[in-house]
C-alpha cells in the first residue's frame, strides 16, 4: 500500500472526530497557557520553598508536554501534513529544539549546548538556558494568538486605539510584575508609583527611572525590564505593518489613512513580508551588537564573570538598539569599567543610529538589492523619506557634536585626548536625540549645551523608529515650508519634490501639540515641585529639561528624577505615554470626525506678523 493511500485511510478514520478534538485542544491551550503564566509569575515573583519550586517546575514541564502533544495531534489531524509543516515551520522548529534539549536534560541532566558554552568559559549557561526555555511558553502563546481565525467580523478597532491599548496594557502588566517581592531589593517590593514609572519608561523606551536599576532591581527584575524594552521597541512602522496583518480585526476603509501614517505607502500592500523583514533585521542588528559588546567589554572588573558579561551585553545591546537608555551597570556607561572604553561607546552609538533611523529607511540604504540597483542605475537615489531621515539626522548630529565639543572641551571633557573628545561629542549628540545613555554628567553641562540638547530632544529621531520627539520628518517639512514662504513660492519644496499641503498642516499640528504639551507639563511641575526647588539646588530649567526628555522619550536627566513628588512622577508618566503613542495618534482618537470634507468656506484674510 502506498503512503498516499495509507494517509487517505487515516484521514477518513479521523474525519468525524477532528472538529471535537481541535475544539478541546483550543480550550485546553487557553487553560494550560494561563496556568503556565500564573506558575511562572509565582515562581519568579515570590520567595518559595524548594518543594514548591519543584512543584512549579513539574507543572511547567507538563505544559511543555501538552504543547508537544498538541502540535503532534494537529499534525496528525491535518489532511495535508506537508502544507501544515510549511505553514507552522516556526512552531515546528521550536518543538524540535524542545524535544532535543528536553530529552538531553531528562536523560543526561544537562542541555546539549551547555558543554559548548562552558568550554569557552561561559559557566552560567544553565541559568540562562532555563530562562530562555521557559520563555517558550510566551512564544507559543503569541504564535497561537496570531494564528486564530475566529475573530468576530464586527470587531472593528481603530488602529490608533489598538496601539494605545497595547502600550497601556504592557505598561500596567509590567508595573504589576515589577512590584513583586522577588523583582527588587526593596522591602515588600517596589512602590506602585516607582514600578509603574519604570515600566512606562521601559515600554516607551525612554530611560528615565526613579530607582537605580542596577542596585534596586534583582536579576529577575532586570529581565522584566529588558523584555519590556524589547516589546516597547517594536517601532511604529512594525506596528503599522502588524495592523494590516491582523486585518481580521476588521479595520475599515475609513481607517486606512490612519494606518498609512504608520507605514510607507509603497509598502502598505506588502505588510506581512515587511513585518517579518523588520523583525529579522532588528534582531540581526541586536545580535551583532551583543556579540561586539561581549568582545568590547573584555574580561576585566565586573566583566570577569562570563555570565555577567553576557547578560550586560544582551541588556545593553537591546537597550541601545531600541533607544531605551536604561542600564544595569552602576552609573550606566559612566561605570569605571566602561567610561573610558571608546569601542563600547562607538558600538552603542551605532546601535542608537540604526534604532533611531527608521527601519524602512534602513532597508532603503542598506538592503543589498537596492544597493545593486543604485549601482546599475546611478541616476536613482534614495527615496524621498530616506533622504529626509538621513540628511537631517546627520545634520542635527553634526550640529549637536560641534556645539558640545566647543562648549565642553574644557568642561566635562577636560583631560580627554582629542579622539576621545570627538567620540564623546558625537555620542552625546546622538544620545540626546533619542537614546538616553550618557558618558558625562548631564547636570554639569553648561547652559548653552542644555539649550541645544533641549532643541535636539524636541526634534527627536526619525519617523517609524524607536525614538520620539516631533521627528525629523516633521522638522524637515516645517523647515522647507518656512524657506518656501520666505522665497515667495506657492508650494513647499524639499529635495526637488513638492510636499502636499496635507503633510505641511499635519507637521504643524504635531508641532503645536508638542509645544502645548511641553508648556502644560512644566507648568504643573512648577506647582507640584515648588517645595523641591525651594529646598534643593535644582532650578526650573531642570524641570523643563526633565519633561522634554520624557515627552521626547529620550531619557536624559540632570538628576532630579528620583527627587520628584508622586504628582511629578505621574506628570512624567503621562508625558512618556503621549510621547510613545504620538500626539497625532491621540489627536486622531479624540478629534471629532466630520461628516463630509467636500465643502469650503468663503476665504478670509488678516494680517500675519
Amino acid at each position: 500500500m502506498r503512503i498516499r493511500d495509507l494517509r487517505e485511510r487515516i484521514n477518513l478514520l479521523i474525519y468525524d472526530s477532528k472538529p471535537g478534538v481541535l475544539r478541546t485542544l483550543s480550550f485546553l491551550n487557553v487553560l494550560v497557557s494561563l496556568t503556565a503564566i500564573g506558575v511562572l509569575i509565582y515562581l519568579y515573583g515570590f520567595q518559595i520553598t524548594p518543594e514548591k519550586e519543584a512543584m512549579c517546575f513539574s507543572i511547567i514541564q507538563s505544559s511543555f508536554g501538552f504543547y508537544i502533544a498538541r502540535f503532534l495531534i494537529k499534525y496528525i489531524y491535518d489532511f495535508n501534513p506537508k502544507k501544515f509543516l510549511r505553514e507552522n515551520w516556526f512552531e515546528a522548529i521550536i518543538i524540535a529544539i524542545l524535544l532535543i534539549e528536553g530529552g538531553a536534560y531528562n536523560f543526561f541532566d544537562r542541555m546539549i549546548l551547555e558543554p559548548v558554552f562552558q568550554s569557552i568559559g561561559f559557566d552560567e549557561f544553565g541559568t540562562f538556558s532555563t530562562i530562555f526555555v521557559q520563555l517558550y511558553i510566551f512564544i507559543i502563546i503569541l504564535n497561537n494568538l496570531f494564528k486564530q481565525r475566529n475573530f468576530k467580523p464586527w470587531m472593528k478597532i481603530h488602529p490608533g486605539w489598538l496601539f494605545t491599548i497595547s502600550i497601556s496594557l504592557m505598561t500596567v502588566l509590567g508595573g504589576l510584575l515589577l512590584m513583586l517581592p522577588e523583582m527588587s531589593n526593596a522591602e515588600g517590593g517596589l512602590p506602585f508609583t516607582d514600578s509603574l514609572f519604570l515600566s512606562m519608561s521601559s515600554v516607551s523606551v525612554t530611560g528615565l527611572s526613579t530607582v537605580d536599576v542596577a542596585e534596586t532591581l534583582t536579576f529577575k527584575g532586570q529581565m522584566v525590564v529588558m523584555i519590556l524594552i524589547k516589546l516597547g521597541g517594536l517601532n511604529t512602522i512594525a506596528f503599522g505593518a502588524l495592523m494590516l496583518v491582523v486585518a481580521k480585526f476588521g479595520v475599515g476603509i475609513k481607517y486606512h489613512e490612519v494606518i498609512e501614517d504608520f507605514v510607507n505607502r509603497d509598502s502598505i500592500l506588502k505588510a506581512k513580508s515587511m513585518l517579518a523583514k523588520i523583525v529579522i533585521w532588528a534582531t540581526a542588528f541586536e545580535v551583532i551588537g551583543i556579540v561586539l559588546l561581549f568582545i568590547g567589554f573584555g574580561n576585566q572588573g565586573v566583566f570577569q564573570d562570563s555570565g555577567e558579561r553576557f547578560f550586560q551585553s544582551v541588556f545593553h545591546g537591546i537597550s541601545g538598539f531600541n533607544n531605551a537608555g536604561l542600564s544595569t551597570l552602576e552609573g550606566g556607561l559612566m561605570h569605571p569599567d566602561v567610561i573610558h572604553n571608546t569601542f563600547v561607546h562607538t558600538i552603542i552609538m551605532i546601535l542608537f543610529f540604526l534604532g533611531g533611523f527608521g527601519m524602512i529607511y534602513v532597508f532603503d540604504v542598506f538592503e543589498i538589492r537596492r544597493i545593486r540597483q543604485r549601482m546599475r542605475t546611478p541616476w536613482k537615489s534614495f527615496e524621498f523619506g530616506t533622504k529626509i531621515s538621513l540628511y537631517f539626522t546627520l545634520g542635527l548630529l553634526l550640529l549637536g557634536a560641534v556645539v558640545f565639543f566647543v562648549s565642553e572641551w574644557d568642561g566635562t571633557m577636560k583631560g580627554k585626548n582629542t579622539l576621545d573628545m570627538v567620540i564623546t561629542a558625537f555620542f552625546e549628540s546622538m544620545t540626546t536625540r533619542n537614546a538616553g545613555f550618557s558618558v558625562v554628567e548631564t547636570g554639569d553641562l553648561s547652559l548653552p549645551v542644555l539649550i541645544i540638547f533641549l532643541f535636539l530632544m524636541f526634534i527627536g529621531a526619525s519617523s517609524g523608529s524607536a525614538g520620539g520627539g516631533i521627528r525629523t520628518s516633521t522638522f524637515a517639512i516645517m523647515w522647507a515650508s518656512v524657506l518656501s514662504t520666505i522665497k515667495g513660492k506657492k508650494h513647499t519644496e524639499l529635495f526637488k519634490r513638492t510636499v502636499s499641503n496635507d503633510l505641511v498642516l499635519k507637521a504643524y499640528a504635531i508641532f503645536m501639540f508638542f509645544v502645548i504639551g511641553n508648556i502644560i507639563g512644566p507648568f504643573i511641575l512648577s506647582i507640584s515641585e515648588a517645595d523641591l526647588l525651594a529646598r534643593t539646588d535644582y532650578e526650573f530649567k531642570d524641570l523643563v529639561f526633565e519633561h522634554v526628555s520624557a515627552a521626547s522619550t529620550v531619557g536624559l536627566s540632570t538628576g532630579i528624577t528620583s527627587e520628584l513628588s508622586t504628582v511629578g512622577k505621574f506628570v512624567l508618566i503621562v508625558a512618556m505615554f503621549i510621547g510613545r503613542v504620538g500626539t497625532l495618534t491621540l489627536a486622531y482618537l479624540v478629534g471629532k470626525r466630520v461628516m463630509s470634507k467636500n465643502y469650503k468656506y468663503p476665504s478670509g484674510h488678516t494680517m500675519v506678523g
